[in-house]
């Protein structure tokens, strides 16, 4: 783990918070009420959420939806002819609106690697050490994904029956703790059900781009007809979300390479669908015909942030990549939403705005429309709640607010906790917070920097691992 020093003192970080000097009686009027050191540092483990963590009813998580205009996507809907969202990654946008071509000029210019020699006058920019780690740590993608029924080619999975033994069969809590286990034993960081209610339906895409529908339908099996439809049954009643963390320390390196934790997601995957075929039950991959930030929010892994398309977790910030989703038949107890007091935080925060590449982040108040009016005049974006959208015309996917995060902090030392605890109590000192996130040192470092101190194994540090 890198040893970054700061000048600010404890004690200057405690003025900041107006604390230094002042009685006890001060700084328990303006600190969170926390009645001992249990409650400070409770555990974030799997089901026990820290005290400040509010678990809200579910199908309604902090980002305010209106479900009148809230709809299944339609992946079909075009924007300037082509398919929702126009992106600055497609070189082809380029030719459809002049921002997009402005941006994707930028990305293939160098913008990234300029940003970063602005910021660290020294760095000369990426060597053949990092595009080597960086295209090795994608090699497991090359390898076959699971099919819409969950199918892998040249993977058979077996059943109980060919065990000789009966399928599984646990009360709802019973397999929510199995599946929390097996998945974070194949490597998951957090296990999270949605139940598909009619509300949480709307998360799941319409069709695909070429018009074949999702439907659910009452039927035994899923199936997935040639040029007609895919087939999910009413009776797969449950959504798994299972997450898969970045490396903890490269990411910091961002704009840098993140394959890592896809190639680990990968491999996640390919357990997961066995371990669910293995015990009986249906493992739908739902990763193509769902959006893992939603889902997040329903859920309760993460919250909507301004980060817009990345979900932010109170203890792991924006470090989760892989969001794989899988539907299944079964039982499970959902999980609920969360509130953490994150959205609050973004209001005030915008480091990862601010710290933008390209400047496709939105700097403004949550909306129901679109900051970006070029992007407004064209709708391009999903209507229906009120939050942050990307800037999608200028964001090449450079990665870069995925390591900027305030919420990235771990647990490397107390202070974390503290940090947390009080945001979610009271926005007081969320600016302050944000300043001190770089000042420590957990903001955006020098890429040359990665190679010249220990890194943990596997790239996780082993504070993020609970």
């Amino acid at each position: 783990m890198s040893k970054f020093h700061t000048t600010v003192s404890r004690r200057d970080f405690m003025k900041g918070l107006g604390l230094a000097g002042a009685g006890l009686g001060a700084v328990a009027a303006l600190a969170p009420a926390f009645r001992d050191m249990d409650e400070l540092t409770a555990s974030s483990a799997q089901f026990k959420h820290p005290w400040y963590v509010k678990e809200r009813e579910y199908d309604n998580p902090t980002v305010e939806i209106d479900w009148n205009v809230f709809q299944r996507w339609d992946r079909t809907t075009k924007v300037l002819g082509s398919t929702l969202p126009l992106t600055a990654t497609n070189s082809a946008h380029g030719a459809l609106h002049p921002e997009i071509k402005q941006y994707i000029d930028l990305k293939t210019n160098g913008r990234d690697i300029d940003y970063m020699k602005e910021k660290f006058p020294t760095y000369k920019g990426p060597s053949l050490r990092d595009y080597s780690v960086a295209n090795a740590s994608s090699a497991s993608d090359k390898l076959p994904s699971p099919n819409f029924v969950g199918a892998t080619t040249g993977v058979t999975i077996p059943t109980p029956e060919s065990r000789g033994l009966a399928k599984w069969n646990g009360t709802p809590e019973e397999n929510l703790q199995t599946i929390t286990n097996a998945f974070k034993f194949f490597g998951a960081t957090r296990v999270r059900v949605m139940e598909i209610t009619d509300k949480s339906r709307k998360l799941f895409y319409k069709n695909t781009t070429s018009g074949m529908p999702y439907n659910f339908k009452d039927v035994e099996a899923p199936e997935e007809i040639a040029k007609t439809e895919y087939v999910i049954p009413n009776k797969a009643k449950y959504l798994i979300l299972y997450s898969c963390l970045e490396a903890t320390d490269y990411v910091r390196q961002a704009p840098a390479p993140t394959y890592s934790g896809y190639c680990h997601g990968h491999k996640v995957q390919a357990n997961v669908h066995y371990f669910l075929g293995s015990m009986g039950f249906m493992h739908i991959e739902a990763g193509g015909f769902t959006p893992a930030s939603g889902v997040g929010s329903f859920a309760g892994a993460t919250e909507h942030s301004r980060s817009a398309m990345v979900g932010t977790s109170y203890s792991h910030g924006n470090l989760f990549r892989w969001m794989g989703r899988v539907v299944t038949d079964m039982p499970l107890a959902p999980t609920r939403p969360i509130e953490a007091g994150i959205e609050r935080f973004c209001v005030d925060c915008m480091t990862c705005a601010h710290g933008c590449p390209y400047e496709s982040m939105p700097l403004g108040e949550k909306r129901w429309d679109h900051e970006n009016p070029e992007e407004e005049k064209v709708k391009n974006y999903l209507p229906g709640y009120k939050g942050w959208r990307l800037y999608n015309f200028r964001c090449p996917r450079c990665k870069s607010c995925h390591g900027q995060c305030v919420f990235n902090g771990g647990d490397e030392a107390l202070i974390h906790s503290i940090v947390r605890n009080t945001q979610a109590v009271t926005p007081l000192f969320n600016g302050f917070f944000a300043d001190m996130h770089d000042i420590f040192g957990f903001g955006t470092r020098n890429p040359d920097e990665w190679w010249k101190h220990d890194v943990p194994t596997f790239q996780f540090d082993p504070t993020y691992l609970y």
